[in-house]
């Protein structure tokens, strides 16, 4: 009988680090683990933590449990409310710190986003720190470590990741059941982001991307029926992705996905303009293809700044038109 393969080896040096201290046994009471991919950090997060909770000899049920996010002993904080984890939300969570473990040798509390963490929690979260349970630890995950104050940073073993490696996100992807090829477009797509690459995956992004190309290199194109189709998809992805559906969730959720079709287009730009295979024609300028860059920034900021979806999909078309337009002319 083969041994499950350890979910910490995917992530490099910060993993083989992480597992040389759970085969040492000797455990820090508060981890700090901080990156630039939320989705990625996350999951070494609860990786950690099935190591911990498992025990040695580790124990299958108790790793499949905490992978899974629902062993007894695990215990997960994020936002309560639109942008923190308030104090309320969190001073349940840090009484248990002192209490015993149901099932496992330790218990894990796993903060994510730790810089989401209102002043107020994180002067309760310092008290817990006081005088450590020697059963309890803490992880704390965070793409901005620059906004946790010092007093936070100074009391925690800092363990820094770097980007996954494409093959490691396009394994991550294949274990989603997205087909290798499509796992291949998205990764390539997603500049590093593990979140990124789910979404682009997960609803064809790269498809509208390339639907998009081709509704503006049209002789005749069918811009309006290209917008209509791309964003009914949208909006219907967004209200897929949103946990709770109400307006203002759905919104974001649109605005996520659209600033991720011009995440692609600008990836397709940047190829093109290095001479790389891409879905721009073979021939197009590359003093074109970088002005693109330029425009596709533009309306990014203008998705972040809530323009009509309709509205910068439309424009998005009118980049790409007028520059094919003067090449046909030429």
């Amino acid at each position: 009988m083969t041994s499950s393969p350890d979910p910490l080896a995917a992530f490099g040096a910060p993993g083989q680090l992480l597992a040389r201290t759970l085969a040492s046994g000797r455990l820090s009471p508060s981890y700090l683990f901080e990156g630039m991919d939320a989705a990625a950090l996350h999951e070494a997060a609860r990786a950690f933590a099935a190591g911990i909770l498992a025990g040695d000899p580790p124990d299958p049920r108790a790793r499949k449990l905490a992978l899974a996010g629902t062993h007894p002993d695990l215990h997960e904080l994020t936002k309560d409310k639109a942008t923190v984890i308030s104090v309320a939300a969190l001073t349940p969570v840090l009484e248990r710190a002192h209490s015993t473990p149901l099932e496992a040798r330790h218990q894990v509390f796993l903060v994510d986003p730790a810089d989401a963490m209102d002043p107020a929690g994180i002067a309760r979260y310092l008290k817990s720190l006081e005088e450590p349970a020697a059963s309890t630890v803490f992880i704390l995950v965070t793409t901005r470590a620059e906004r946790l104050p010092d007093t936070v940073l100074s009391r925690c073993r800092r363990v820094r990741f770097p980007p996954l490696a494409p093959e490691a996100m396009i394994a991550r992807l294949i274990q989603d059941d997205v087909p290798r090829a499509a796992a291949q477009s998205a990764v390539r797509a997603a500049s590093g982001s593990l979140s990124r690459a789910r979404r682009l995956a997960a609803h064809d992004v790269c498809g509208w991307a390339r639907e998009i190309i081709t509704a503006a290199l049209d002789a005749q194109p069918g811009v309006a029926r290209a917008v209509e189709s791309i964003l009914s998809r949208l909006e219907a992805a967004a209200a897929e992705c949103a946990a709770d559906i109400d307006a203002s969730t759905k919104r974001q959720q649109v605005r996520v996905l659209l600033s991720d079709v011009l995440h692609v287009l600008s990836i397709e730009a940047r190829d093109a303009a290095a001479g790389r295979a891409s879905a721009l024609p073979a021939d197009w300028d590359p003093d074109a293809a970088l002005d693109l860059l330029t425009s596709w920034g533009r309306l990014d900021a203008a998705v972040a700044a809530n323009v009509t979806p309709a509205a910068v999909l439309i424009e998005a078309v009118g980049v790409l038109r007028r520059p094919y337009v003067r090449h046909l002319s030429g």
